[in-house]
C-alpha cells in the first residue's frame, strides 16, 4: 500500500477513536447526572463518589491492560477494545442501583476514557517518528470534536427519548460502525510500519530506559505528577456537576 495512504489511515483511525473516547469521557458521563440520581434517589455527593472511585479503579487496572497492547497486533487489540466499549455502553443502559452504576461507570472510564485514547495515542505514536507530534495533534482533534458536537446532540435525543434508549444507540453504533474503521485503516497496520517520509536510517540516542519501579521511586515524579494531575481533577468536577 501506498505510504502516504496508509499514513492517512493510521490518522483517521486515531482520530475516530479519540472521538469514540468521549463515551467514558467526564464531560460526556455529566450529561447523564442529573437523570441517573434523579432515578437512582442519589445526592450529588453520592454520585460524585461513586464516579471518583470507579475512576480511581478503572486507571489501576488500565496499568495492567494497557501494556496488553504491546504483546498483540494492533487489529487484535482494537477488536478487544471495541467489544468492551460495546458491552460498557449496554451495560450503561441497564442501572438500576448504585452498585451497578459504580460497575458502569468503571468500564465507562476504563472502555472509552482508557482504552480507546490509549489504543490511538500508541498506535499514532509508534507508526509516526518524525512527524509524531503534528500526528498526535491531528488524532485529538477527534475529542475536540466530539466536545463540540455531542452535548448538544445528546441534550437535544434526552428530551426525546429516555437516557437508556440513547445509551443502546450508542452501543449499537459502537458495534457496528468501529468494527469497519478498524478493517478499513489499520488492517494493514503493524507497529513495524514507517510514515512516507522518514528516513532508513535511524538516529540512535543515548537515553535510558526508565523501569516503571524506577518511575515510581522517584521523587520529580510525584512532583511532575501534582502539577499535571491539578488541572484535570478541576476540570473533571466541573465536567461531572455541569447539570448542577
Amino acid at each position: 500500500m501506498n505510504n502516504l495512504i496508509l499514513n492517512k489511515k493510521i490518522i483517521l483511525f486515531g482520530f475516530i477513536f479519540t472521538f469514540f473516547s468521549s463515551f467514558g469521557q467526564s464531560f460526556f458521563l455529566g450529561l447523564f447526572n442529573t437523570s441517573i440520581r434523579n432515578e437512582l434517589n442519589i445526592t450529588h455527593g453520592q454520585f460524585g463518589s461513586i464516579y471518583a472511585s470507579a475512576t480511581i479503579i478503572s486507571s489501576l487496572v488500565l496499568i495492567w491492560f494497557g501494556k496488553k497492547i504491546d504483546e498483540f497486533k494492533l487489529i487484535n487489540y482494537s477488536f478487544v477494545v471495541i467489544f468492551l466499549l460495546f458491552f460498557s455502553t449496554f451495560f450503561f443502559s441497564l442501572i438500576s442501583n448504585v452498585y451497578l452504576l459504580m460497575i458502569a461507570i468503571f468500564f465507562m472510564r476504563f472502555s472509552g476514557q482508557g482504552l480507546m485514547s490509549h489504543t490511538a495515542t500508541t498506535a499514532v505514536s509508534r507508526f509516526f517518528s518524525k512527524s509524531r507530534g503534528k500526528s498526535l495533534s491531528a488524532i485529538w482533534l477527534g475529542l475536540s470534536s466530539a466536545e463540540f458536537i455531542l452535548p448538544i446532540l445528546i441534550v437535544f435525543l434526552i428530551s426525546l427519548f429516555s437516557w437508556r434508549t440513547v445509551w443502546q444507540f450508542i452501543s449499537l453504533i459502537t458495534i457496528i460502525f468501529l468494527p469497519l474503521v478498524i478493517l478499513n485503516t489499520i488492517k494493514e497496520v503493524t507497529f513495524s510500519s514507517i510514515e512516507s517520509n522518514e528516513a532508513t536510517s535511524e538516529q540512535k540516542f543515548d537515553v535510558k530506559q526508565w523501569k516503571r519501579v524506577e518511575v515510581i521511586k522517584d521523587f520529580r515524579f510525584y512532583i511532575i505528577s501534582l502539577n499535571m494531575l491539578a488541572m484535570p481533577w478541576i476540570i473533571t468536577g466541573v465536567f461531572v456537576y455541569q447539570s448542577f
